[in-house]
């Protein structure tokens, strides 16, 4: 996993096509960060380049040190990053989103700015504006943190006064659904952000090219409409039973490591998974959206204060027994990468594959 850790981490690998979406062919979903970024570049003479990698080895470095830094401080178990929905494997299987890296980080900073400030209006005022300004940066920060700042708000029941705390947030949903629903772009707009980074040298332009997915959507996006899901529907289900599998080893690690919390644990990472479902019904990246929401989820729970309740359905006590057999069924816990699913990408993405690849690499030294 090392050795593959570090061959990904190469020159090209960190020009990050997501960060040079612009408005420069009028306004567009995900487009905030670059037009910052070539408005840096244009009026203090930065080459957004380097500023984009140095910005980029910075998130991962911040990203390091907030995971060993509370997992220290803490005493949370690490043996999580290794399975095959976390951080680690995602890295060794080149499917790493340093975007993700941001939205994580961001929400970290957002949940530490929300539990200090004490007057509710202000605090529901705070989580509005930097929850739209990071929609626009990429729409799935709404549905991968809407849950986490109910908790935060002390969502613990449907009463009266927490209805009304679901309305507050209404401008984020606003927000949300236009950006998601009316400006995704066209074809050609591809062509009129390549340009506006032209000046800026071309020797990156053809990983910003490969922006199409973005504005090229099609209905093989759509979970149902995808080709290897419409030929062969049992690998639909095949996509649930991983989920629920993932969702299960996550259930029993989050009530080992944060049995203050434990009451609240269940129905809490019940939505997560809820919104990675959704998600995945029009979103191909599967892979990114099980890792993000899960560290989230074990950052929200980190941060939110004990006393804080969120919607509990039921509470459930789990043996020391099953505690420590998790850690090793982890293992041996596949993953739908994207755009698709079925047992050889399952058996591929487990964990233990990396024991084997390990063994052969030290064995060919002979």
């Amino acid at each position: 996993m090392i050795l593959k850790f570090m061959d990904y981490f190469n020159y090209e690998k960190l020009i990050v096509k997501g960060f040079y979406i612009n408005y420069e062919a009028g306004f567009i979903r995900r487009g905030l960060f670059g037009s910052i970024l070539l408005f840096l570049a244009k009026n203090i003479s930065i080459n957004p380049f380097k500023f984009q990698i140095i910005f980029e080895v910075i998130l991962i470095a911040f990203l390091m040190y907030l995971i060993i830094k509370d997992f220290y401080k803490y005493k949370i178990q690490p043996y999580i990053l290794f399975g095959s929905f976390m951080l680690l494997n995602i890295i060794a299987y080149k499917m790493f989103f340093t975007l993700d890296v941001f939205m994580f980080i961001f929400f970290i900073l957002q949940m530490n700015l929300i539990n200090k400030i004490n007057t509710f209006n202000i605090k529901i005022i705070t989580i509005n504006l930097t929850s739209i300004f990071m929609i626009l940066i990429h729409e799935a920060y709404f549905i991968f943190t809407f849950f986490p700042i109910l908790y935060l708000l002390n969502v613990n029941s449907l009463s009266a006064q927490n209805i009304k705390k679901l309305f507050l947030l209404f401008p984020s949903f606003i927000v949300f659904l236009l950006v998601g629903i009316c400006f995704n772009g066209f074809g050609v707009d591809i062509n009129v952000i390549i340009n506006s980074w032209g000046e800026f040298g071309t020797m990156h332009l053809k990983e910003i090219g490969e922006l199409y997915w973005v504005f090229n959507s099609s209905d093989e996006v759509i979970m149902w409409k995808i080709p290897i899901f419409k030929s062969h529907p049992i690998y639909l289900l095949g996509f649930l039973l991983n989920t629920i599998l993932i969702f299960f080893c996550m259930l029993i690690y989050l009530n080992k490591n944060f049995q203050s919390k434990s009451n609240n644990i269940f129905t809490f990472l019940m939505c997560q998974y809820i919104a990675i479902i959704l998600i995945s019904l029009i979103a191909v990246d599967y892979v990114r959206w099980f890792w993000l929401s899960n560290i989230i989820t074990i950052f929200t729970l980190i941060y939110v204060k004990t006393n804080n309740g969120f919607l509990k359905i039921v509470n459930l006590k789990l043996t020391n027994k099953l505690y420590s057999v998790n850690k090793f069924i982890l293992l041996f816990i596949g993953l739908p990468l994207g755009a698709s699913w079925s047992p050889t990408q399952f058996i591929y993405t487990m964990p233990i594959k990396h024991f084997f690849d390990f063994g052969k690499r030290f064995l060919l030294l002979f």
